[in-house]
């Protein structure tokens, strides 16, 4: 990868969980190969060496037939990511599906010839961080050959160290604090945008959506699933009655598209992970399941951040216990 103006922040974070003494989530940390410069038409860059990863998990997720992983592969992709996050503390970034340790013993012509060629650009082009690979689809990833790995860390950061106001995170995976709070993020933030991606890994869309994912139309798709924001936050929303009245109830003149009827999260969940599940021929969750997980995740989505869910309760929740644990345990991580 090549780090750019940001490679201290990758580098340094590399060689810091490189050091870590703490195994479990560890194995989702690409080990540092090498370092060094490259002078280009696009001037001086950085560049960090570490294995190569086998595909983008939301890019191959998008290029699937059904946008689903298979139910274990989704449990044991969670379980691994919740493991990091709850041993590890910096916001993650990017995920992809690793390769197998197998493709150490071939050539480089069997290697094209399963996994396809990188696809290299003219001279000219900055190119991203990471090799462009041809996509596997997901509907042919079988468990155990779900190990992820993280890339691109230039805007991780330590809370502790550097307080930080704003987050660098996709919209929809924005905490609310970082809109409404007047205090530095924490790593509770962490675990906000934890559970987002949890759900979209579960599920074939995410949990909150909208096309033009504004900091007033997300915080909207918040309030229309999780309930009305906290008063210190629901009176500095100025425009908070274009969606709801002040009791935080979607208004019946509000234009949207599914016909001003307030989507909640068993509805959500219906359409978003048990339907399209059911679709593809794929088990849905059990009600046990469902639960278990309903209860993770809202833990994880309380509004104030000093409520929500601490990474080690996350690890030791029902969920964690009856899924995401024993998935890890047949991959041989616990």
């Amino acid at each position: 990868m090549t780090a750019a103006s940001n490679w201290w922040t990758s580098l340094g974070l590399l060689y810091s969980l490189g050091d870590s003494p703490v195994r479990l989530g560890k194995e989702i940390i690409p080990p540092l190969i090498d370092e060094f410069w490259v002078a280009g038409p696009n001037g001086k860059h950085k560049c960090i060496v570490t294995p190569p990863a086998r595909m983008g998990l939301f890019d191959a997720k998008e290029a699937s037939t059904f946008g689903l992983f298979r139910p274990k592969v989704a449990q044991s992709i969670t379980a691994q990511l919740s493991s990091f996050v709850g041993r590890h503390s910096f916001t993650v970034k990017v995920l992809f599906i690793a390769f197998p340790d197998a493709i150490d013993c071939l050539s480089t012509s069997e290697l094209y010839k399963l996994f396809g060629e990188p696809e290299s650009g003219a001279k000219f082009v900055v190119m991203a961080s990471h090799c462009q690979m041809a996509y596997r689809r997901i509907d042919d990833l079988v468990f155990g050959e779900e190990k992820i790995i993280l890339s691109d860390f230039g805007e991780s950061f330590n809370p502790h160290k550097t307080p930080r106001f704003s987050s660098k995170t996709l919209p929809l995976l924005q905490p609310p604090e970082a809109i409404f709070s007047d205090e530095p993020l924490s790593f509770a933030s962490d675990i906000w945008t934890l559970a987002c991606t949890i759900w979209e890994i579960s599920g074939q869309r995410p949990l909150f959506e909208a096309s033009w994912p504004t900091a007033d139309r997300v915080t909207a798709e918040q309030v229309e699933v999780l309930g009305i924001l906290p008063p210190e936050w629901w009176g500095k929303w100025s425009r908070r009655l274009e969606w709801f009245n002040e009791k935080g109830e979607l208004r019946p003149e509000t234009s949207r598209s599914h016909d001003s009827i307030r989507r909640t999260w068993d509805q959500r969940f219906g359409y978003c992970i048990q339907q399209p599940r059911a679709e593809a021929g794929l088990e849905k969750m059990t009600e046990k399941e469902k639960s278990a997980f309903e209860d993770m995740l809202r833990s994880m989505l309380t509004f104030r951040p000093e409520e929500r869910a601490t990474a080690q309760e996350v690890l030791h929740s029902d969920w964690m216990k009856g899924w995401g644990e024993p998935a890890l345990e047949e991959l041989g991580y616990v």
